[in-house]
């Protein structure tokens, strides 16, 4: 899986809001196990087990809006809870190669990529670029939101 994550902020990330945190080096450990967490209060439904995760050796990401960090997928990263006041909003992308293929079971339907460039090597289904998904994403986020 090569995927490239872009995050530009829009607002001050900063350890108060919760911003991103990696752990430097870990991209080169292959992929980690997971357990399941609390999706009614996390925004993902599982994290990397505890036993393989060093939170000492985290680096925190703090940036200013405009600015944007890119890592790799296989970085171990997470962020902690915003429980301040100030908003923590950003733009994500990612870039995938056209070599990788999207598992829809794991990810579901709702997401759709784009081919901007080259020739798929991997059967992808890609998103029509003149139809507006909008509709879809919404209820994606609904759907989050009342936790199923």
């Amino acid at each position: 899986m090569d995927v490239v994550t872009v995050w530009i902020a829009i607002d001050p990330s900063t350890r108060e809001n919760g911003c991103m945190k990696v752990i430097p080096r870990t991209h080169g450990n292959g992929f980690s196990d997971y357990e399941p967490v609390d999706a009614k209060i996390n925004v993902f439904d599982r994290e990397i087990v505890r036993r393989q995760r060093d939170e000492s050796k985290a680096v925190y990401i703090e940036l200013e809006p405009n600015e944007a960090s890119v890592h790799d997928c296989h970085i171990q990263h997470a962020s902690d809870a915003n429980t301040s006041p100030i908003r923590r909003c950003g733009y994500n992308m990612r870039y995938i190669s056209t070599r990788t293929r999207l598992n829809k079971e794991l990810i579901g339907d709702w997401q759709k990529i784009f081919i901007a460039r080259g020739r798929d090597y991997a059967g992808n289904e890609y998103g029509d670029p003149t139809v507006s998904y909008i509709d879809m994403a919404r209820t994606r986020t609904k759907h989050m939101k009342s936790g199923h």
